[in-house]
């Protein structure tokens, strides 16, 4: 493909936002010929910021209708566009690489040599551009998280004090649509032959919009509220973590974590201090009376916060504990559980606030840097 076509298409990605940058490079050019093709990229780097109808585009762009319908239903069917309908009629939207595309190449649990391909240029790209995105512009240790953690609900009902931002049955019962696809995260590591977790890998929900959209274009499929919440038992048993957007009106999405693959508990079993980011507003407590020193919340625990004492004890790293609430879950003697923490986070209330939210913590922090 033209590099001329390939670096407006990155500029154009760019407009997106977005956590990972579309940086002109070989390996960003090599992906994105694996994603589009040229006709396709040809129309993608014209897109607007705004969703835009095929007519609309077709306008702007002076070609016929005829062309360009056709390529954006097979951008939105690659899940490199999005699609979805307002008033009778279908609006197209380019997405940013991360997250957007990178994620929804991989939830239809694929296994084709394509999808082979596109893991291998993902991971070579995604370590470089983090690399270099990190060199550029340090994350602030105070920066607004994008995702949060949402601890296992029925071990918060006996708290004093219960934030329906916390719980999950509250954003079940309030939606539209919801569906269910494979976790992007651990598809991709199958399919670089990488050795997974015994855990559901069928868990990765979107709501809304979202859902609808990944429903129709089958990225994922369609499910009920009941099956919904029969996922997410599934996953607690497992020892998945909930994870969603850091937003409280509504959630886009609900990711179900494991500390091995996810990039974002990966990331934070990394850091020296994990509840900086993305976690609860409660905190896992042992009693310690009775505790029996099994070792199950060891055993589960996603962030490697349990230890056992020299007395057969388990002990809570409140450093590393995000309060997911998996320990308390799974504890057989019932010995741990869930208390507020004493500065609880408060969450921006819509995607656009929690964007709003995260440039200015990063522009606070660049200000600082001067």
């Amino acid at each position: 493909m033209d590099e001329a076509i390939l670096r407006a298409l990155c500029d154009n990605l760019n407009v997106r936002g977005g956590s990972i940058p579309a940086m002109a490079c070989p390996q960003m050019f090599e992906l994105l010929d694996e994603l589009f093709t040229l006709e396709e990229a040809e129309v993608a780097c014209k897109m607007p910021a705004a969703a835009v109808s095929a007519r609309d585009l077709s306008e702007s762009l002076g070609r016929p209708i005829e062309e360009i319908l056709p390529l954006l239903e097979s951008m939105a069917d690659k899940a490199t566009v999005v699609s979805r309908t307002k008033d009778g009629v279908v609006l197209y939207k380019l997405m940013p690489i991360m997250p957007g595309i990178f994620e929804f190449q991989f939830m239809r649990g694929a296994k084709t040599e394509r999808d082979r391909r596109l893991a291998k240029l993902f991971r070579r790209y995604l370590n470089l551009a983090e690399a270099e995105t990190e060199k550029a512009i340090p994350i602030p240790k105070d920066v607004t998280p994008f995702m949060r953690v949402l601890p296992v609900e029925r071990t918060i009902e006996v708290a004093p004090q219960v934030y329906t931002f916390e719980q999950l049955s509250k954003y079940i019962d309030s939606a539209d649509a919801i569906s269910v696809g494979h976790c992007y995260c651990r598809h991709e590591a199958y399919l670089l032959g990488e050795e997974l977790c015994d855990t559901p890998v069928e868990c990765c929900m979107s709501f809304g919009p979202g859902a609808e959209y990944t429903a129709e274009r089958g990225i994922a499929r369609a499910v009920t509220k009941q099956e919904a919440r029969e996922i997410l038992e599934r996953c607690e048993k497992s020892g998945l973590v909930h994870m969603s957007s850091n937003t409280t009106k509504y959630l886009e999405f609900i990711c179900n974590c494991c500390g091995c693959h996810c990039g974002v508990l990966k990331k934070l079993n990394e850091m020296g201090r994990p509840v900086w980011s993305a976690t609860s507003g409660y905190q896992a407590r042992v009693r310690e009376e009775t505790c029996d020193g099994c070792g199950t919340c060891e055993e589960y625990c996603q962030m490697k916060a349990v230890s056992l004492s020299d007395d057969g004890v388990s002990v809570i790293d409140e450093i590393r504990c995000i309060g997911c609430g998996i320990c308390a879950s799974l504890c057989p003697s019932e010995a741990i559980s869930m208390e507020l923490r004493e500065e609880i986070p408060n969450p921006p209330e819509t995607p656009k606030d929690l964007r709003t939210a995260i440039m200015k913590d990063f522009q606070r922090a660049m200000s600082k840097q001067k």
